[in-house]
């Protein structure tokens, strides 16, 4: 076996190529959907944007605002903040 048959058995395995889905979230929240919103999220014990985007299929900055107008209103309370993430729970 030459030098060169060498070279090329180790070449002949390569990894998997990984492929990526982009999901669609909605920017603008529907009446009745904002509605079905501000009735379930209380009622979770743990609250964090990522779980409500994951859930309800909206962006991050759209659960953001969200979670802001709950805890104005006094339906959630702030419990705690990660570093990226605030973490909320209900009252």
């Amino acid at each position: 076996m030459s030098l060169r048959q060498s070279v090329n058995k180790r070449k002949s395995k390569w990894g998997r190529v990984k492929e990526y889905e982009s999901i669609e979230r909605a920017l603008i929240i529907e009446k009745d959907l904002k509605e079905k919103m501000l009735k379930e999220i209380p009622k979770q014990r743990i609250i964090t944007p990522t779980s409500i985007c994951q859930k309800y299929q909206v962006r991050m900055h759209v659960a953001k605002e969200l979670l802001k107008e709950l805890e104005a209103s006094g339906k959630i309370a702030f419990h705690k903040q990660t570093a990226y993430t605030k973490v909320y729970k209900n009252v």
